[in-house]
């Protein structure tokens, strides 16, 4: 699941500012709610029940990423149902249009924790005057937002965020993060929460606004980028045990390619290296760049010359131990995609995969190189040529005998078997350090780290025993014997 759940919807100021004063929990979330029974829990959802939560799916699309939705959709009983609806309900409370105070329903209802006689705190601790912040809110012109944050209650207890002193400390050391998600200036911001407990989730409501009326915006970019936040605070320690597997799986992709390109090398050797496909690929890859008069980057080459140079790339891959690699990177990415979202990225080709683009760049290198050593080798075999008395004489001979009009002879040499073998046993060597160099860093690219978080990282690696650059060197790696 996504390790936190944060929605973000708001009210107006000013001609809903009476609802900012009657903003309600559903009837069913009040105290003395009729709750099913024990041994009625765990039959399946009722009809009525199915057709409500369609109708607010429908309505609240994004209550899917909810803790409670994941497991209502995992096992479709009566008693997830039920917590699910309740949620929802609370969740969106001011939208349900009935009669109480939401600001003094998020303090005193079920479940909340109290400070006293009242749940309600904000950065300075417990409110004093609980009636002070709801004639606040209720009486402020501007926008008015409602967050809600929550996770898993064994992640909670887990990691320690399960006390109100734990969230408040949070909620300030992300503060900063907070206004700039709203556009609201730091010293303009105000803000409220309670920390409420579920059987399976606990949850943190805010309400939050700017002293300054027409100040605070929040688009779904910010929503995304503040919910990344968040998860980077509180799964910290989940990340940095991630990065320990990636490390682990880096160390795999390497040995996995560097194993295919010494088995190709002994093939050759043993003069049993086939791949006609490849070797067909290469040769034509190689004959449309001596055409081509541009520059020979992927970038730059006619759309028909990129295809071929996917292929090849995906013929590469095609190997059973690439592609074992190439397997293990996508699950290590999934896994650090999975704490900012439900939806897995998509899997795609090797060569349509962007943090692999090196990968296209490096076939053509290798073939531009083979391609120049062949010229090189028809040049020595020339001079070699114009150096033997016989041969010159049997090159006049043949001339004297050919028409007067016959043009000269262009000759289009195949690159021989050994160069275009040799040219793919490079091809996978640089794959190997493709994978070792991408795999190094994180493989999802919306966790981009700032200069602080890096240096963090660091030094926690470094407390871990890794030297600050822990590649190999690429001087120590085998070679090819071409």
């Amino acid at each position: 699941m996504a390790g936190v759940f944060f929605s973000s919807p708001y009210l107006k100021g000013g001609k809903q500012s009476a609802k900012l004063a009657n903003l309600t929990k559903y009837i069913s979330t009040r105290e003395g709610v009729e709750l099913l029974k024990d041994t009625d829990s765990d039959l399946p959802a009722t009809k009525q029940q199915q057709d409500f939560i369609s109708r607010l799916l429908k309505t609240f699309p994004d209550t899917r990423e909810m803790p409670e939705y994941e497991d209502y959709n995992a096992e479709h009983s009566q008693k997830n149902a039920a917590e699910f609806i309740s949620q929802v309900q609370e969740n969106y409370a001011y939208l349900l249009d009935k009669r109480e105070n939401y600001v003094d329903y998020v303090a005193n209802r079920p479940g909340v924790k109290k400070l006293g006689d009242h749940g309600l705190w904000n950065a300075d601790g417990k409110v004093p005057v609980l009636q002070n912040a709801v004639d606040e809110v209720a009486h402020h012109p501007g926008n008015v937002w409602t967050p809600v944050i929550a996770i898993q209650r064994s992640d909670a207890e887990r990691l320690g965020y399960d006390s109100a002193e734990s969230w408040r400390s949070l909620i300030c050391s992300e503060i900063d993060q907070i206004a700039k998600a709203y556009k609201i200036l730091p010293s303009h911001l105000k803000w409220y929460a309670a920390f409420h407990e579920k059987e399976r989730s606990v949850h943190v409501h805010l309400i939050i606004f700017s002293t300054e009326p027409n100040e605070g915006y929040l688009t779904k970019p910010a929503i995304l980028e503040l919910r990344s936040a968040l998860t980077r605070q509180i799964f910290k320690d989940d990340l940095k045990n991630i990065y320990v597997q990636q490390t682990a799986y880096r160390d795999k992709l390497q040995e996995n390619a560097l194993a295919v390109m010494e088995s190709l090398i002994q093939k050759m050797q043993d003069g049993e290296m086939s791949n006609p496909k490849l070797e067909l690929l290469i040769t034509e890859l190689a004959e449309r760049l001596q055409n081509y008069s541009g520059k020979k980057v992927y970038g730059y080459l006619p759309p028909a010359t990129k295809r071929i140079v996917d292929a090849i790339v995906d013929e590469l891959a095609s190997d059973e131990r690439v592609a074992e690699a190439y397997l293990l990177w996508q699950d290590m990415r999934d896994e650090v995609f999975s704490f900012y979202s439900k939806a897995k990225p998509e899997r795609v080709p090797l060569s349509q995969q962007k943090e692999f683009k090196p990968v296209r760049n490096m076939v053509i290198r290798e073939v531009v190189q083979m391609m120049e050593q062949r010229q090189n080798k028809n040049v020595e075999n020339d001079e070699l040529h114009q150096t033997a008395p016989e041969l010159e004489t049997a090159s006049e001979s043949s001339a004297s005998t050919a028409p007067p009009d016959t043009p000269p002879r262009q000759e289009h040499r195949t690159p021989p078997p050994e160069s275009v073998s040799a040219c793919m046993i490079r091809m996978l060597h640089h794959m190997g350090n493709i994978f070792r160099d991408n795999v190094g860093a994180s493989g999802y690219r919306g966790l981009q780290l700032d200069r602080k978080r890096r240096k963090e990282l660091q030094e926690w690696k470094t407390a871990l025993g890794h030297r600050e650059d822990d590649h190999e060197d690429p001087a120590n790696y085998p070679k090819p014997a071409y």
